[in-house]
């Protein structure tokens, strides 16, 4: 019961500053959707046959309203890249370097990425923390080799299961938060996708609960709020990602916190992830309709 009266007045008070109530107005932004390919493909010819797929059904997509990113393996960015061209898909990447160029041997660099067309990229996705280590203070410099070869950051945040169950989640996010926006203001948050992933969900056959997906949503805006201004809560760009599947993408995305998701396996079959799109898309459309526009 406390925590749904906590949720309400969360809701309340980002209902308030979103819709003219208060004193800041809500934004109409692009809804974001993201496939995380993995490295499930293992051949070109599986990749030649994605992207075949998906060029030859998206002219019913209205990328005025959704914007859709296809995070690639790096074999497979280029090729994808030239692909899809004129198409207003973008095409990201799933990790990048902290620096543009030097002695790093395996590293990749986030300069050739962007001279190559790179448009984002995931930092600091649940995979590179859990098996490579990743740090809050490695996201922080990814960020900002991002945003200095203007590539757009996918930063993810989101806690174990051992924290979600020891009741850290909050400060967990807003250490992450803190950490990895360090030195970045405003403006260059304005560029950066905040990915709430709760890392407990990963891999499973469904997502966190519709309740504590709008809960963290609003959380998280709040904090980006104390570090940036009231200003930031509705214009910030804030995503969900973590067991995301066709049977629940609906009720993620009318969530009104909810700026748009991510997935991966349901994203593996360019035609299952189209409709998993087009679902977003009407949820935009709504969204779109609703403020007028």
């Amino acid at each position: 019961m406390v925590i749904l009266q906590d949720c309400f007045l969360l809701n309340i008070t980002y209902w308030i500053l979103c819709s003219g109530q208060g004193t800041y107005m809500k934004k109409i932004k692009k809804m974001i959707v993201f496939a995380n390919l993995k490295i499930f493909m293992k051949s070109r010819a599986e990749v030649c046959e994605y992207v075949e797929d998906f060029k030859n059904n998206i002219a019913g997509i209205d990328t005025s309203l959704i914007e859709i990113h296809l995070m690639s393996d790096f074999l497979s960015f280029d090729y994808m890249k030239k692909n899809l061209a004129g198409t207003d898909i973008k095409i990201g990447v799933q990790d990048i370097f902290w620096e543009d160029w030097g002695a790093f041997t395996g590293e990749v660099s986030p300069a050739m990425l962007k001279d190559l067309g790179c448009d984002s990229a995931f930092i600091g996705h649940s995979v590179r923390k859990t098996l490579f280590h990743e740090t809050d203070e490695t996201v922080n410099m990814k960020v900002h080799a991002c945003l200095r070869n203007n590539i757009t950051p996918f930063m993810f945040i989101g806690e174990t299961r051992e924290e979600h169950q020891a009741g850290l989640t909050e400060i967990i996010l807003k250490r992450q938060l803190e950490k990895g926006l360090f030195s970045v203001n405003a403006e260059m948050l304005s560029n950066i996708v905040i990915v709430f992933e709760p890392r407990w969900a990963i891999g499973q056959q469904d997502s966190a609960s519709m309740e504590t997906i709008q809960k963290m949503h609003i959380k998280i805006r709040n904090m980006l709020g104390d570090l940036y201004g009231k200003d930031i809560i509705p214009e910030a760009k804030v995503i969900y990602g973590g067991g995301v599947n066709i049977e629940n993408i609906g009720a993620i995305v009318k969530i009104p916190e909810v700026d748009g998701a991510g997935a991966a396996r349901a994203s593996l079959d360019a035609l299952h992830f189209l409709k998993l799109i087009s679902i977003i898309e009407s949820e935009a459309k709504s969204r779109r309709k609703g403020y007028g526009n």
